[in-house]
Order: C-alpha cells, then sequence, then structure tokens
C-alpha cells in the first residue's frame, strides 16, 4: 500500500454485560481494500475492546470483530489480511497471546518449511510457539484469553512428558547360532542342532569352519554322516606338507583323504614327530606308523586341527 489506511473508530452492542454495565465497546477497523468487496458488499474486520468496572464488576474484552454493513458485527476469528500484513502463518490471536504471556515466560515462534513441488519455491510453511524453549503446536483458539490457556495447557503437558522416563529401546533378539551360520555357512553341513549343541566351544567351531572352507570338498563328506555324536574337539585334520594330500578323520583312525582330486577312504595311522612352525603357527607334525615311517617315500603330515 502506498498510503498508511485511515483508521476508524466506532461504538457497537456486540456483547451483553457490558452493554448492561454501561461500559462502551469500542471497535477499531480500517476500511477494506477493493479486492474484499463482493457485490454483496465489503468485508469489514477490526478488534472490539471494553474495559471498566462499573457496581463491583469488572471487564475487559478484546477481540477480532467483523462486518458487512458496519452496523452488525459479529465474533471470529481474522479472516483475513492485508497484503502489507502478511508476514507469517501465525495467527493474530495467537500472537497477541504471545504477546500477552511475554511478561511471565520466554516466548518465541518456530518455523517449518516442507517442499510440496519440484518447482523453486513450492514449500509448505508450518509454524507454531515456543514457550522456555519448549516447541509447542500452534493452538486453535478463538479470543486472546483462549489462546492464553490452551498455550500454558499444551505447555505443561509437554513438560510432563519430557520429565517422563523414557521407553525401553526394541530390543531385536538375535539367535547366537543362526548369526553364526550366517558368517560361516560351512558349518550347515553339520545340523543346525549339532552347533547349538556345542556352541559353547564357539572358538572351536570357528577353526573347523576355515578348515571347512580351505578344503570345500570335507563339507561334502561330512553333510554325508551322521554327526549328531561327533565331539568337535574328536574332528581332526592332517595336510601333507608337501600340500599334495590332506586328510579328514571323525573317527579315528578311519580318515578320507583327497589327492589330485580323488577322495578315497583309507586308515590313518599317525605317530608325533615333532613340533614345527607352520602357517605361522606352532603345530604337531606326524608321520605313518611301523615300517612305513622309513620308506622313502614316506609323508609327512601337519595336523591341521
Amino acid at each position: 500500500m502506498t498510503e498508511a489506511a485511515r483508521t476508524i473508530r466506532t461504538t457497537a452492542a456486540v456483547f451483553e454485560l457490558p452493554q448492561r454495565l454501561g461500559v462502551l465497546q469500542h471497535i477499531t477497523y480500517e476500511p477494506p481494500p477493493r479486492e474484499w468487496c463482493t457485490s454483496d458488499g465489503c468485508l469489514y474486520e477490526g478488534v472490539l475492546t471494553a474495559e471498566g468496572c462499573r457496581k463491583g464488576v469488572c471487564v475487559r474484552y478484546r477481540v477480532w470483530v467483523h462486518s458487512k454493513d458496519r452496523r452488525t458485527w459479529g465474533v471470529g476469528e481474522r479472516r483475513r489480511r492485508r497484503r502489507d500484513e502478511e508476514v507469517g502463518c501465525l495467527r493474530q490471536n495467537v500472537a497477541d497471546a504471545l504477546w500477552e504471556l511475554s511478561g511471565k515466560y520466554d516466548v518465541g515462534v518456530w518455523y517449518e518449511y516442507v517442499r510440496v513441488g519440484m518447482g523453486v519455491n513450492q514449500y509448505d510453511v508450518f509454524c507454531g510457539v515456543v514457550v522456555n524453549g519448549v516447541k509447542l503446536d500452534q493452538p486453535y483458539c478463538r479470543a486472546v484469553e483462549e489462546c492464553v490457556k490452551q498455550i500454558l495447557e499444551d505447555y505443561k503437558r509437554e513438560l510432563e512428558r519430557m520429565r517422563e522416563p523414557p521407553q525401553p529401546a526394541l530390543v531385536i533378539k538375535i539367535d547366537p547360532v543362526e548369526e553364526l551360520l550366517r558368517e560361516w555357512p560351512e558349518l550347515g553341513a553339520f545340523g543346525t542342532e549339532w552347533v547349538r549343541k556345542w556352541l559353547d566351544l564357539r572358538e572351536r567351531l570357528i577353526e573347523i569352519a576355515k578348515v571347512l572352507r580351505r578344503y570345500p570338498w570335507m563339507v561334502e563328506v561330512v553333510r554325508q554322516r551322521p554327526m549328531s555324536i561327533l565331539h568337535p574337539y574328536t574332528m581332526e585334520v592332517y595336510m601333507a606338507r608337501d600340500g599334495s594330500e590332506a586328510c579328514i578323520s571323525l573317527n579315528p583312525p578311519k580318515a578320507f583323504c583327497a589327492r589330485d582330486g580323488a577322495v578315497r577312504e583309507v586308515k590313518l595311522e599317525l605317530e608325533f614327530s615333532r613340533y614345527e612352525t607352520y602357517e605361522k603357527k606352532i603345530r604337531e607334525v606326524y608321520r605313518p606308523k611301523g615300517l612305513l615311517a622309513f620308506a622313502a617315500a614316506a609323508r609327512e603330515y601337519v595336523r591341521m586341527l
């Protein structure tokens, strides 16, 4: 607007109590802009104030009123704003309520912009009130006094909620057996119940899984035989020092050995020879028992498990 709007002050009988007490009810309004006028008249909006004491009774009114003919005024929320007043999403009665509360509380306003489209400025603006640092939703109320009461109720309710102990976090219980089988699926060859039975020997189970991962053919050997009574420390795995052969024994001295891609069942009779560093670990070295130990082609075996 290029010129300041002209303010008009008049009186009206809107509320019965001030009228009976003889307290004048003043209405202050400004002439509406042309876009507020239609074929059935113009929308006049203003503020009614009535304050005073008569016969020991005191009244204080400050409300928004509107009229089409400036003779009959009705009470209600502010319906429209002038273009030069459209500065935010906070309703006028809520803003007035914050002004009333500012003497006792630290009050403010919060804003949140939410994108609603792909355009540059396509946002919805949401706002509310802040009382002593506590964010509250904007109340829906008609009169300023009602807004003050609702803001205080919301503030007290939010303080009570903040004092409540936090809800315990949702704990998702993970089955340790399933977790171990996800990490080492080779153990599935023994069966889930076998793994659950010996879960206390977790480190030993992981050692077994590492060897089975190194020699996948051993997984099939284990899967084809009953494992329910097998103790994890009963299982033995040997590897020839030259890497030409690997053997797994589930029930010594019987064993299954793989050489040149062929797996065969053998009777593996070994005796301890010495300790030796192999793959950065101190391991036991074995050699065949009896006369085979003195054969030129006799192999030495390193115990992996």
